[in-house]
């Protein structure tokens, strides 16, 4: 059963090269992709699940969050410390060996066995992300995620004085590109709530879809069916779409830097 405590680890990073896999380890991950073919295809999917892993000084922060970033329980310190022949990760008080290859991070065996009663272990990591083994044996694969940063205007439900259309227009809305969500509008802002979502999309074989950057938009009340959606190639610095009543561009870092975007871009 996969319970709240995949919501924070203790991470302790042993050897020569624990520098590597502490740096390796930091970053957003969520099982978004397989999650959603599994289902596709018919399957049941594994529990979703993100875990954002950041460092303050020398201690590993990690933390389950949803789709939009927030918290979903405390999270939970971790430190790095010197092994020997090993990379080791502690989560809570149980210790899990690691062999390093020329792919990354290898699962080998326990230590304090008793303490590692737990809903899952981590059993690989490497540059790509992070693979998850669960108390009932089975296993989900966590992406890395790149952040995005997006722009978007919404049609206001009231029009201004001289009767033409107002618009909100909001800018710096973080995201990521496995499945990461913001909100647009709501409460006071004067136009109805909406939900942006990216990702980043690697068709199973033996499909012969190429990858793309998917832009969707979504109502709160129905998350799971999107409004409409754009994409481009999987390369691509941008994604942009048009629906007449929204308009969003969102900017994924770490491609091929793009230019600014500001309110200028935008027409109404």
């Amino acid at each position: 059963m996969f319970l709240t405590s995949l919501s924070a680890l203790a991470l302790t990073a042993g050897s020569q090269n624990s520098a590597m896999l502490d740096q390796q380890l930091l970053g957003v991950y969520t099982n978004e992709e397989q999650a959603y073919f599994e289902k596709d295809a018919g399957r049941t999917p594994p529990p979703w699940i993100a875990l954002k892993i950041e460092k303050q000084g020398d201690d590993l922060i990690v933390t389950r969050t949803d789709a939009f970033g927030k918290a979903v329980a405390a999270p939970l310190k971790g430190y790095a410390a010197i092994g020997v022949e090993r990379d080791s990760l502690t989560l809570g008080g149980c210790t899990r060996n690691f062999d390093r290859t020329d792919a990354g991070w290898a699962y080998s065996k326990l230590q304090n066995r008793k303490l590692c009663n737990q809903d899952y272990q981590i059993t690989g990591v490497n540059a790509d992300g992070l693979k998850l083994r669960f108390a009932d044996g089975t296993e989900t694969q966590l992406k890395r995620a790149r952040p995005v940063e997006c722009w978007a205007a919404a049609k206001k439900t009231e029009p201004k004085a001289d009767g033409s259309p107002d618009w909100l227009f909001v800018q710096k809305l973080n995201l990521h590109d496995q499945g990461g969500r913001v909100m647009v509008g709501g409460g006071e802002s004067g136009a109805e709530p909406l939900i942006l979502r990216m990702r980043a999309v690697y068709w199973p074989k033996p499909s012969t879809n190429r990858p793309s950057m998917v832009l969707y938009v979504h109502k709160p009340e129905k998350p799971d069916s999107a409004v409409s959606y754009s994409w481009a190639d999987i390369n691509a610095s941008r994604v942009g779409l048009n629906l007449r009543w929204m308009q969003a561009s969102c900017t994924i870092k770490g491609a091929e830097r793009a230019s600014d975007v500001t309110s200028q871009n935008f027409r109404g």
